[in-house]
């Protein structure tokens, strides 16, 4: 895309080679077009269907919007035209990409600015005016920020593009050895899974024996004897659901985790003699004591 102003010329002299383009076109028109005046009101309407039509323009091609709406800008003498085009070269130059759109955006914003305050000069002729004095202050910041985001696009076009770092290659994970020791972990677990269930059984059958002897000592002529009974009934049938509850959990816990455990010292048994490794010891023995009852589970593995 190519920018239509030459970038060469000092910021002084854009607004005077802008009025001679603006001029040029204008001096071939017959006399009584040159008498009519530009107001605010009558500049707006004129720019209207301008700029609805760039609106649609801009949906598909904000390149081909910047394009007419120069090319109208340039043939009206329209600061706000010069600042819309800026605003489109602006767009098309960051989503292409393109340094050529945005230092047109640059310029043209530069040109609008300048015939902006120039219109507002005491030295300006009063019947060439396109903006009402309230609009001068947000078209001048929007004049202001196209050229500063377009600059800011620039200097990052210019950035060094950085490469990508360097993909590291997964390491291969090293595979944990089949000696049975996740089979040995496995059945420990389930192993003291078994023995809390032993534990369940032993206190369930200790709460209930221990509420049986509290009935059997009570005074059956005490006013709450039945109060009482149902209490301690109550607390024998909660014994007996944790005894209930024991019996499965000791029973698949110790059969699976010792299961667990044999295979698994056979595995690591296996792996040792395969490897030169010392042989492996395994003891379960119960443990009895008061209050608690279980197996001792003790190795090297």
């Amino acid at each position: 895309m190519t920018a239509h102003l030459c970038q060469s010329l000092r910021p002084g002299l854009r607004v005077a080679a802008a009025l001679v383009a603006i001029t040029l076109p204008i001096t071939a028109l017959p006399v009584p077009a040159l008498a009519a005046d530009v107001t605010p009101a009558s500049a707006a309407s004129a720019r209207k269907p301008v700029q609805d039509r760039a609106k649609q323009l801009m949906t598909s091609d904000a390149g081909e919007a910047a394009e007419y709406l120069s090319k109208e800008a340039r043939q009206s003498g329209d600061p706000v035209l010069f600042l819309d085009a800026a605003e489109a070269y602006e767009a098309d130059g960051v989503a292409t990409r393109d340094k050529a759109a945005l230092q047109a955006a640059v310029e043209h914003a530069s040109i609008g600015l300048d015939i902006a305050n120039f219109q507002t000069d005491a030295r300006c002729d009063p019947g060439w005016q396109h903006l009402d004095v309230a609009d001068f202050d947000r078209e001048l910041a929007r004049g202001k920020k196209v050229i500063a985001d377009s600059e800011k696009a620039l200097a990052e076009l210019d950035k060094p593009v950085e490469a990508p770092p360097p993909v590291e290659e997964p390491k291969e994970r090293k595979r944990a050895p089949r000696d049975g020791r996740g089979l040995i972990a496995g059945g420990s677990l389930l192993t003291l899974v078994g023995v809390g269930g032993l534990g369940m059984i032993g206190a369930g059958l200790a709460i209930g024996a221990k509420a049986q002897k509290d009935v059997e000592a009570l005074n059956p002529s005490d006013i709450d004897y039945d109060s009482q009974v149902d209490a301690f009934d109550k607390k024998g049938k909660g014994a007996n659901m944790i005894t209930y509850i024991g019996i499965p959990v000791a029973a698949v816990g110790l059969a699976a985790g010792i299961a667990l455990i044999a295979v698994g010292v056979k595995k690591r048994k296996a792996y040792r003699a395969e490897h030169g490794a010392s042989e492996t010891a395994l003891h379960v023995v119960p443990a009895l004591g008061r209050g608690f009852a279980g197996l001792s589970v003790g190795g090297r593995f």
